[in-house]
């Protein structure tokens, strides 16, 4: 399949590339420099762990849009698909090489940080659970490649660079930093500014809104299956049948694959 030659061009660039030399040494930065800051005093497993896990909801989509915004935008201003598509590959092999070797190398950088604050917290900390470390690990992962592939869909189905740069960052404070609160906001005025009764009893249809966010969706994962972090609160002790990880799993899948595939509709019918 053509999209691994150009996964593997992609991954040959990227280890020239400073950027995916930043990129590593962000995450050996967040999993060694909070290690170093819990060594003082008794250092212990659990609050390191969960204190990182909260830091990669946030750290892990910013940077995978910052490696996805410009996969194939790029490309497309400086030639360089044109030259690409010129040989045996298809628009939708550029596309999918992309998102592969570049959730690759944030899953390498994710995957090394992993392996050295084991060795560190095995040796240093008490209640090490290589699990639970593991599991934030490959979560991360997961999250990462989401992003990923949202990034590389608005860089498919914009056609200038400001116009991805603004969506992708757009896309990442309205995702991940603000989507519960705008959900706060408008049950608060469908409620007539009556937080009492929010409080009291939330609605099924708000609470829904926010399992949604892929931020929350990852969240649940961490709290409920790999025990990374708390719960989020909209998910403690709610019955609803949407609060699961098998729906968490496919609003996450959904967040990737359907910008993804609208940005290569766009993509694939119109000229480089």
């Amino acid at each position: 399949m053509s999209w691994r030659v150009i996964a593997r061009n992609d991954l040959r660039a990227a280890r020239r590339a400073r950027g995916t030399w930043g990129l590593v040494a962000v995450f050996l930065l967040a999993y060694l420099g909070l290690a170093g800051a819990f060594l003082y005093g008794t250092p212990e497993f659990t609050p390191y762990v969960d204190v990182l896990g909260f830091a990669f909801a946030l750290l892990v989509p910013l940077l995978a849009i910052v490696s996805g915004y410009e996969s194939v935008i790029g490309e497309r201003t400086s030639g360089a698909a044109a030259l690409t598509l010129s040989f045996p590959h298809s628009r939708l092999d550029l596309a999918v090489g992309k998102v592969v070797a570049r959730t690759a190398v944030i899953a390498g950088a994710i995957a090394l940080g992993t392996l050295l604050s084991g060795v560190v917290t095995a040796v240093a900390f008490d209640g090490f659970d290589p699990l639970a470390l593991l599991g934030l690990g490959v979560v991360s992962i997961a999250y990462a490649a989401v992003f990923v592939a949202l990034a590389t869909g608005l860089s498919m189905g914009l056609a200038t660079t400001r116009r991805v740069i603004t969506a992708a960052f757009g896309a990442y404070l309205g995702l991940v930093v603000f989507w519960t609160q705008f959900v706060d906001i408008v049950a608060l005025i469908i409620f007539r500014m009556n937080a009492a009764v929010i409080a009291a009893d939330s609605p099924t249809w708000a609470v829904l809104a926010k399992f949604l966010s892929p931020n929350v969706s990852a969240s649940y994962l961490l709290g409920e299956v790999v025990n990374v972090g708390p719960v989020p609160a909209v998910a403690v002790q709610n019955e609803a049948w949407f609060v699961s990880p098998a729906v968490a799993v496919v609003v996450l899948a959904a967040w990737g694959l359907v910008p993804f595939a609208v940005g290569y509709r766009r993509f694939r019918r119109s000229d480089l």
